[in-house]
């Protein structure tokens, strides 16, 4: 367990007062040096390696860095690097989102909508996505995820690359407009949630070694792990507790999303996981509103939400998508290997995970997964497009420039039908075609380098593909989302189908949140899938030729994907849902 929490890094006394906390076990002295050549401020080193100190207050926009045993970096707990990750650190005040009486969203009534917030808005800032909260509210999700904010190096990342983890990535805007963010997501009834790293830093900017073994040699797909288990691991963790606690108390989200969460390598007695979701839920009891930890495990293991494992409110659970995907494209490369049968898309609808561990995961080499009986339809968050599945695509397709429109909402239907948490990425309510690339804008030409070997390596599958420089800015305006195509015929058709699934969702007609309660049948002759519900009924047409449907007598159809149909049939690649009438 980690130690009494602590605020580290610059922080406000109850006085008013500044002081400053910082880990760095084994190190002789420390000081706060400051760059309008006040006097340094000493530390005070204890028994455990934290380092602390008090002095007057200190005005905001006061550039300082830690100075270790002689040599100034950042501090490693900086809430703003105004002159990117590599310059000094800036002394701000932050205050936290005030909604009062907001109790936040049970993950029960949740409907996710993640967003990158650098390709949301052409202006790519927080200020501009605001202003199209309404946009949400409107559509009817009621959960807002965004991809990491932590600070980065450059001006362009999708977030996984962060080295700052306190830090608000000065591109995005001021800390009084993420506030205001939150605060205007809350009044239209949207909880906020966040999305942290904790399994790796960047390749670029990572101070942290100055002060203390913050990684390990252990490696994730991205760099060395985060030493959660080693020499001096307490400290570690409670830095990322620490973090946890800020961003949800200080600044005020509702919740976070655990990148990566299966390669937070920890062999502790508790988990640092489980740590951080009681954590969350402490938070919550004590704020008096609903805190979630969201994991992105992918390996489909229900101790991910038990009750006496991790204890994560839900996690991401990709099978959907890919049975869908493999099933639809014809694709069978990497991941989809182990995807491409009629039946794993109904077993995906009806029990959430295709590999349940009874099978070979053909892509890892070794039997993935655990029963999907033993967890609840909330515990899976499903997808039919997500930044990963999307932009780790060669081409960075989205599933309506991959399939078409009428089979991208197919698959919408298909989400939204099944009993568990949907989500849905930037721009696919009104059919975007635009892709959502891989971008990057590193400093460092090694890092530049091997960013871009990397990408190439990763799609040698396809013959003859040279992906988009990812250092290139051109790449990164190529997949901002263009909010004019929201207005065509085809967008506006798309996003009242969307509106209309989720009001349905939300009222628990569609697709209710409960085990047991949605029936799924397939046809593999016909390629129909049956979804029942008490109040509806969905018909999946999953192949290309027109099929006989039926529903009950007085039921009145409420969406169809298509224009139009012929009485009592189905064309190809489309979906119907009926609702008892009352």
């Amino acid at each position: 367990m980690f130690p009494p929490l602590g605020r580290l890094g610059h922080h406000r006394l109850a006085d008013g007062r500044s002081a400053f906390r910082v880990f760095a076990p084994e190190k002789l002295a420390l000081r706060i040096v400051f760059d309008d050549g006040r006097t340094p401020l000493v530390l005070s080193g204890d028994a455990l390696g934290y380092w602390s100190a008090a002095t007057e207050a200190l005005p905001a926009g006061t550039r300082y860095r830690v100075e270790v045993d002689g040599a100034a970096w950042p501090d490693p707990a900086s809430r703003r690097q105004p002159e990117g990750v590599h310059g000094p650190s800036e002394v701000v005040d932050i205050a936290p989102a005030a909604s009062p009486g907001w109790r936040g969203v049970e993950i029960d009534d949740a409907v996710i909508y993640e967003l990158h917030v650098g390709t949301f808005t052409p202006e790519g800032s927080l200020a501009a996505a605001t202003q199209r909260l309404g946009h949400l509210a409107a559509l009817g999700v009621n959960a807002v995820e965004l991809m990491p904010l932590a600070a980065f190096p450059g001006e362009r990342n999708w977030g996984y690359d962060g080295v700052q983890p306190f830090a608000l990535h000065a591109a995005y805007g001021a800390w009084a407009e993420l506030k205001r963010f939150i605060e205007q997501a809350h009044t239209l009834g949207i909880a906020v949630l966040l999305d942290v790293v904790y399994n790796h830093f960047g390749p670029e900017g990572n101070y942290t070694g100055q002060f203390a073994p913050y990684t390990r040699a252990a490696a994730t797909p991205w760099g060395a792990a985060i030493n959660f288990d080693g020499e001096y691991a307490y400290g570690v963790r409670e830095y990322f507790a620490e973090n946890l606690r800020f961003w949800v108390e200080d600044v005020g989200f509702d919740g976070v999303r655990l990148d990566a969460a299966s390669e937070i390598h920890d062999n502790s007695p508790v988990p640092i996981v489980r740590e951080l979701s009681e954590l969350a839920r402490e938070i919550g009891r004590r704020q008096h509103r609903t805190v979630l930890t969201i994991a992105e495990h992918l390996r489909n293991n229900a101790r991910v939400t038990a009750a006496d494992g991790l204890g994560c409110d839900t996690q991401w659970n990709d099978d959907l998508n890919h049975a869908l995907v493999a099933w639809l494209s014809g694709e069978r490369w990497r991941h989809y290997a182990n995807f491409g049968r009629f039946e794993d898309v109904v077993r995906a609808l009806a029990s959430g995970w295709v590999l349940d561990g009874t099978r070979l995961d053909r892509f890892r080499r070794h039997f993935t997964g655990s029963d999907p009986a033993t967890t609840l339809p909330h515990e899976h968050v499903v997808h039919v497009q997500n930044h990963d599945q999307v932009g780790n695509r060669p081409g960075g397709e989205r599933l309506a420039a991959l399939l078409g429109p009428e089979r991208a909402l197919l698959a919408a239907v298909a989400m939204f039908a099944s009993p568990f948490v949907p989500m849905l990425f930037m721009g696919e309510e009104w059919g975007e075609t635009t892709p959502f690339l891989f971008f990057e804008d590193f400093g460092e030409r090694r890092v530049v380098r091997g960013v871009r070997a990397g990408r190439r390596a990763e799609n040698g599958f396809v013959p003859g593909f040279d992906p988009p420089d990812p250092h290139a800015r051109s790449t990164f305006l190529a997949s901002k989302l263009r909010w004019d195509r929201a207005a065509t015929a085809q967008g506006r058709f798309m996003l009242e189908r969307y509106r209309r699934l989720i009001d349905l969702k939300r009222a628990g007609d569609l697709g209710p949140r409960e085990r047991g309660v949605v029936q799924v049948d397939g046809d593999a002759a016909a390629k129909l899938v049956r979804l029942a519900a008490p109040r509806t009924l969905t018909w999946l047409n999953l192949g290309p030729d027109e099929q006989d449907v039926a529903a009950p007598g007085g039921w009145d159809e409420v969406l169809c994907t298509v224009p139009s149909r012929p009485p009592g049939r189905l064309p190809g690649f489309s979906a119907v849902v009926w609702r008892a009438p009352g």
